[in-house]
């Protein structure tokens, strides 16, 4: 094995995660009948018991689960191409995988998704106290509005709401949570006491009361505290919306690349909007969507990358974006400027092509269509040999600031097996990677030792009025 690249090592070690969804296909690319994908095996549980395992002999810091209630349409009708190549459709509930690979994987860590538009709180807080429970605090929740909101909300008989409304709806859902998962049970509350028949202290247990303007709560938390109490805040969105609630709430946040100067810009943007809602400074963790193409040379993985983007079509690229934005690109001339397209749904999809024109002529639908063919959803590409792939890895933290990866597989497990046996060595000779798992929950493995709750700084934090009584 070759040596890792030369440069100085930051103490910080490099967070990742692998982004998968119990699909056939990930990241808006239809590559499931590449001869290497196994994706067909989604509805196999001992296809999700060999994926946790093999993060966790790689030291992944957890196993990213997307969801989705929505699907995709142009024109409130199903395109064909969506059904045929399984473009998000059929799928699992991913939250039902999460205890049989957490058995088969005792030390990583699991972040699931659940939409703050169609999970009510109490509900939605119990699901993850009793995950938080079972695998022993290494839990996050990645909060979303709903991806694939129209076509979502007319699954279930709602109206559709405007995107920056549904961020509104968002911070009320994490307020009535924090109600629930701080505020009910205090710290000392379980004695679990056989002899004197006392399992939990009753003036301990607190009647919780929130009435906001979505959501409210009147009762008691029926699950006692689990080693997080609040499961570790992830949340994605770039718009503007979207980062005034990740700055207020989110631990970790997943930030569109397109460059590396606006990766940093966005990195810096965040760190800032954290400081002024009273968070300390590096209270949010950053990561942006790495695909990595890696082999034994650089022609090979060349070669390999060609292989993953003939798989996909001018047609599907076109049902892929309106699926996660709800425009359909083959209704304009691909000549025309794609500036001035708008919607309520996926505005980051829309964002990462206007941010990337800079100040030079804006990019036309025509453009727009083929980098969704060649890029689909996904953030940065890394492609070549291992000293290459890890040569951009360590330059893209080094001269942005983010604090890691969500690996956006081309096949599975063929990525993840790629960058194990090729990646992750390197990095842990560079000493940007750790050998062995130091920390219990995912909170600590994310913040360090010690921090197993939300810090005092936190929203969440307020919620504990029995700690102040």
């Amino acid at each position: 094995m070759s040596s890792a690249p030369t440069r100085p090592a930051p103490s910080k070690h490099i967070k990742l995660g692998l982004f998968e969804t119990p699909v056939l296909n990930v990241g808006g690319m239809t590559t499931w009948t590449h001869p290497h994908n196994q994706t067909h095996r989604y509805a196999d549980l001992s296809y999700w018991v060999e994926t946790a395992q093999r993060l966790q002999d790689a030291t992944f810091d957890f196993c990213f689960l997307a969801d989705s209630y929505g699907h995709g349409e142009i024109g409130g009708v199903r395109p064909d191409v969506n059904a045929r190549e399984a473009m998000e459709l059929p799928r699992l509930d991913p939250m039902l995988l999460v205890p049989a690979m957490a058995q088969a994987a005792q030390q990583l860590g699991f972040v699931v998704t659940a939409s703050t538009m169609f999970e009510p709180p109490f509900a939605n807080a119990r699901r993850f106290s009793t995950l938080d429970h079972l695998t022993r605090g290494r839990i996050g929740w990645n909060v979303v509005t709903s991806s694939f909101a129209e076509s979502a909300s007319a699954n279930f008989g709602r109206p559709m709401v405007p995107h920056d409304e549904r961020y509104a709806m968002a911070e009320d859902h994490l307020l009535t949570t924090y109600a629930i998962l701080e505020g009910s049970w205090e710290d000392d509350a379980v004695l679990a006491d056989k002899a004197s028949r006392t399992y939990a202290d009753p003036a301990k247990v607190h009647r919780v009361t929130r009435t906001g303007r979505y959501f409210s709560v009147d009762g008691y938390s029926n699950t006692a505290p689990s080693p997080q109490r609040t499961p570790v805040l992830f949340q994605a969105g770039t718009s503007k919306a979207g980062l005034g609630v990740g700055s207020r709430h989110a631990e970790c946040v997943f930030l569109q690349g397109s460059t590396k100067a606006k990766l940093a810009e966005h990195v810096a943007t965040l760190d800032r909007l954290a400081v002024e809602a009273g968070r300390a400074p590096g209270s949010v963790k950053t990561m942006v969507g790495l695909s990595v193409v890696v082999a034994p040379t650089r022609e090979q993985a060349q070669r390999r990358y060609a292989e993953y983007l003939a798989l996909n079509t001018r047609e599907t690229a076109i049902a892929s974006y309106a699926l996660f934005t709800g425009i359909d690109l083959g209704a304009y001339d691909p000549d025309a400027p794609f500036a001035g397209i708008r919607t309520e749904m996926g505005q980051s999809q829309i964002e990462r092509h206007l941010r990337q024109a800079g100040d030079g002529p804006g990019p036309t639908v025509g453009d727009v269509i083929e980098a969704h063919r060649t890029r689909g959803s996904r953030g940065l590409v890394a492609v070549g040999s291992p000293d290459d792939v890890v040569e951009q890895v360590l330059d893209l933290v080094d001269s942005t600031g983010v604090d890691g990866f969500l690996l956006e597989p081309f096949v599975q497990p063929g990525s993840v097996d790629d960058v194990a046996e090729h990646v992750v060595p390197r990095l842990r000779a560079a000493g940007r990677f750790p050998t062995e798992y130091t920390e219990q929950t995912l909170r600590e493995r994310m913040f360090g030792a010690g921090r197993r709750h939300l810090p005092a700084d936190h929203p969440g934090a307020a919620a504990r009025t029995w700690a102040t009584a």
